[in-house]
Order: C-alpha cells, then sequence, then structure tokens
C-alpha cells in the first residue's frame, strides 16, 4: 500500500480578515501614493491650470474652498504623503507575507499622515474621517498580529 499522505505544510494560512485589510489597503494606500506622487510631480502645472479655471468644479460637486486650500499648499505635502503611502503599502505587503513588521510600519505611517496636515495646512479641519479609518484599521491590524512572526 503506497502512502499518499503529503508532508505538513509549515507555513502559517493568513486569515480571512488579515487578507481583507490588506487588499483593501492595498487599493487605498497604493491609488493614494500614485494620486500623491502624481500632484507632486505635476503639482506646477495643475497649479496654473486651477488658476486659469480650466477645471470646472461645480460640475464634479468639488468645494472651491476645499480646492484652493489644496493648491495653495506646498508641493512638499504631497510629496510627503506619497511617501507615507508607500510606506504604509510595503506595510501592508509585509503583513500579507505574515510580517509583523510591517504592522509597526503602517501603524507609524497613518499616524504620521494624520500629524502632517497640522504642519502643512494649519487652518485645515480636523480629520475625523481619516482618523477613525485609520484607528478601525490599525486595531483590526492588530487583532491580526498574532498570526504574524
Amino acid at each position: 500500500m503506497e502512502d499518499n499522505h503529503q508532508p505538513p505544510d509549515n507555513r502559517q494560512q493568513r486569515p480571512p480578515m488579515l487578507t481583507l485589510l490588506c487588499v483593501f489597503t492595498f487599493a487605498g494606500s497604493g491609488l493614494s501614493a500614485f494620486a500623491n506622487l502624481i500632484l507632486y510631480l505635476f503639482y506646477d502645472l495643475i497649479k496654473q491650470m486651477f488658476e486659469a479655471g480650466q477645471f470646472n468644479f461645480t460640475e464634479s460637486g468639488l468645494e472651491m474652498k476645499s480646492l484652493k486650500m489644496v493648491m495653495n499648499v506646498s508641493p512638499g505635502f504631497f510629496l510627503f504623503q506619497g511617501i507615507l503611502y508607500l510606506v504604509s503599502l510595503m506595510g501592508a505587503i509585509m503583513m500579507w507575507k505574515l510580517n509583523r513588521t510591517g504592522f509597526h510600519l503602517y501603524a507609524i505611517a497613518q499616524i504620521l499622515l494624520l500629524i502632517i496636515y497640522e504642519f502643512y495646512i494649519p487652518g485645515a479641519p480636523f480629520p475625523i474621517i481619516p482618523l477613525l479609518l485609520s484607528i478601525i484599521f490599525i486595531l483590526l491590524y492588530y487583532r491580526n498580529l498574532k498570526f504574524m512572526k
């Protein structure tokens, strides 16, 4: 009689909740990093077009006041945010691979993303929605730390 029993896989299985969190982070942080880096690279062109009235914001429902505030921010803000979103993305990739160092990278990047608003946009309203989302994601990732090495 032949034994077809396969040896047990020593790799740990990623829980479904961690998989879902990582996928959401890949999408959110990946797109945010891309958008912020594009804003940084083409800041002068976008600002010129904005000041020339080449964007029709009334059709898209965007608030002119918010856009004016963003267009008066230093381009370094977008670079810094882009880098922090890349760090957040790197953290999620590491957590996908069950590396707990990724949790720390992700959490630090998210906290710094909330703090930099005060330095670059002092008059901006308190970012309550991003704060709540960051807290929820950090806590959910924290609950999955036991599955990471």
